[in-house]
């Protein structure tokens, strides 16, 4: 097998053309002396200011551009016109072997120029230039232009089975050939010193490390293509035809994407309202900006505490209510108080119906009094009715709402339970480091690779903020715009981190703007609870203000806060659990191994 230079071909390269070569050089056989070089950006041209060799081989036999031309090449009068895969078509006046040529010759320059004071057996080394087009024949077009022996082309290897080592053998001998004409006196075959410094000086050119930019890029370039398969859950569900779904999937596995195409479709389709609901405000806020039905029926969001104060109020026992909540903590009001005082309201007025009832944080709202009111907000009752609940058993049950098992049995024998088994949303890097240090029950399998999580110590808040604002710059200067980055906290948006953070500024994420959180509009690094972010990312995430892993609660905020990352994930945890975290690293790895 060859060497590869870098080793992998990037994510940015879109060319199926260039990717298959890729292949093809790397797995081809009796080639463990070939270096090869792919996609070198060429600061030297004969006729421009820049150039890109696709493939730079180094080998004994020589040194040997290739040109790869993908999709459909022809040429017509003189004109050479490159169709890709989506039926565009590019015409040049230059081909793809003068393309290579002036590239062999812009090389051939800067090598002369490197080694001109010192080892000058450079100078005379076997160079040639070779094209490959595998998805279409191209020999019948030479003409003069080119030497059959120069074109590995479809009919090459599908009709003469011709591999690329052979390719390469022939394109040495018609270069030795053509180098040995007239007075030329010959080139020199490179010996192993010869590629080991010619490399040493190019591999400048190709192996680059990239950007962490461009890392996200790449990575949510693979996110986004694979989301597409969520859609068979939706074709799924479809096929029941009075659907009642229990939706259970960790974090990132698309349950807010899925509640929010279901809306769509349920309103696009029959008459009457459906109501989408979520625990978190700040959602309902995102999910009422990108919910919008142009059928008959319209989507109606809204959080959980809006639907119960608004049954409350100016009902008979709203005065009740205010008096009863007196002195309670939220908390109580919400998983106790506020269902109950709705269900007496149910009985004394009028409330809508919905056709249709999407929950997504279900696990926020699953108690038997929840379930009472929402069995009289849906046409037909729960027992009868369409609904889709969406929930995370997981760290994030109870932690923010109410969650009790007994709800969920309730609606095991009228619904059909369906996983999500896939996290779509975090990087193998991100949703590994969430597992190691929150101990989730169902931990879903991530595809996509991605950066290393950083973990940092602090001992007191001086401490965090001056992580904070290391953290930030080294971002920035690593092209990650401030829209991608969230700040994070495990308290209080008025006890975190950011709230002393004076060297950058911060932009609160409220209702009102958690919509834009992730783009353009809202063009600064922005700052939260991790509360208030729930069922929101972005693709970087700074967690700030871990002082416990180990109650319950505690886990439950952390494995929220981790998973809100996309790409990079920031951890600012307080030292004194240093050991902990050490632990749980510990038995994470026995756990692989046993497993």
């Amino acid at each position: 097998m060859a060497r590869m230079i870098p080793p992998k071909i990037h994510p940015e390269v879109k060319s199926a053309a260039e990717r298959r070569v890729f292949d093809w050089i790397r797995d081809a056989q009796g080639t463990e002396d070939w270096i090869c070089l792919h996609s070198l950006g060429l600061s030297e041209h004969e006729s421009k200011r820049r150039a890109e060799i696709d493939f730079l081989l180094l080998t004994r036999i020589g040194v040997f551009v290739l040109e790869v031309k993908g999709g459909r090449v022809a040429r017509e009068n003189g004109v050479w016109k490159f169709t890709n895969r989506y039926g565009k078509t590019d015409t040049k006046s230059e081909g793809p072997f003068d393309q290579a040529s002036g590239a062999m010759f812009g090389l051939e320059k800067r090598v002369r120029e490197k080694f001109d004071s010192g080892d000058r057996r450079q100078h005379r080394l076997l160079y040639g230039f070779g094209v490959i087009t595998p998805d279409c024949p191209l020999a019948d077009m030479l003409g003069t232009e080119a030497d059959r022996r120069q074109l590995y082309d479809r009919d090459s290897f599908k009709t003469a089975n011709q591999s690329i080592k052979t390719f390469i053998e022939e394109l040495a001998q018609y270069w030795r050939e053509r180098s040995s004409l007239g007075d030329n006196p010959g080139r020199y075959a490179p010996t192993e010193k010869d590629l080991e410094l010619l490399s040493a000086f190019l591999r400048g050119d190709f192996d680059r490390v990239p950007s962490m930019g461009a890392i996200a890029d790449a990575a949510t370039h693979q996110m986004h293509a694979l989301e597409s398969e969520q859609y068979q859950v939706l074709d799924a569900l479809e096929k029941y035809p009075n659907p009642r779904l229990i939706v259970q999937g960790g974090a990132g596995t698309g349950k807010t994407l899925l509640a929010a195409e279901i809306s769509r479709r349920e309103a696009n389709t029959t008459d009457g309202d459906v109501l989408l609901l979520c625990f978190n405000r700040v959602l309902a806020g995102v999910l009422r900006k990108n919910v919008t039905s142009r059928g008959r029926g319209t989507v109606v969001v809204n959080s959980i505490h809006a639907v119960l104060h608004a049954l409350i109020e100016g009902s008979e026992v709203e005065a009740e209510f205010e008096a009863a909540k007196a002195g309670l903590d939220h908390a109580e009001i919400f998983n106790r108080l506020m269902p109950e005082f709705a269900l007496h309201a149910l009985m004394t007025k009028d409330c809508p119906q919905y056709k249709s009832l999407v929950i997504d944080e279900a696990q926020d709202m699953l108690s038997r009094p929840m379930l009472d009111v929402l069995d009289a907000l849906v046409v037909g009752g729960l027992k009868n009715g369409r609904w889709w609940f969406f929930c995370d058993r997981n760290n994030q049950a109870s932690v923010f709402g109410v969650y009790e098992d007994e709800a969920l049995f309730r609606l095991i024998p009228i619904g059909v339970a369906v996983l999500l088994p896939t996290n779509r949303r975090n990087t193998i890097q991100i949703a590994t480091e969430t597992e190691i240090k929150t101990l989730p029950q169902f931990p879903p399998a991530a595809t996509v690779d991605g950066i290393p999580v950083k973990t940092d110590w602090y001992k007191k808040p001086a401490d965090q903020r001056q992580l904070l604002s290391t953290t930030l710059k080294k971002l920035l200067n690593e092209e990650i715009s401030r829209h991608q980055i969230s700040v994070l906290s495990c308290r209080k948006a008025e006890d975190s981190c950011a709230s002393q953070f004076r060297d950058f500024q911060l932009a609160t994420i409220d209702e009102g703007n958690a919509w834009k959180v992730g783009s353009k509009l809202l063009n600064q690094v922005t700052a939260c609870s991790v509360s208030s972010f729930k069922g929101l990312e972005n693709d970087f995430i700074i967690l700030t203000d871990v002082d416990e892993l180990s109650p319950d609660w505690w886990r439950g905020v952390v494995y929220v806060g981790m998973s809100r990352a996309r790409i990079g994930l920031y951890v600012f945890i307080n030292q004194k659990l240093e050991p902990l975290c050490d632990e749980r690293q510990r038995d994470w790895l026995r756990k692989q191994i046993t497993e």
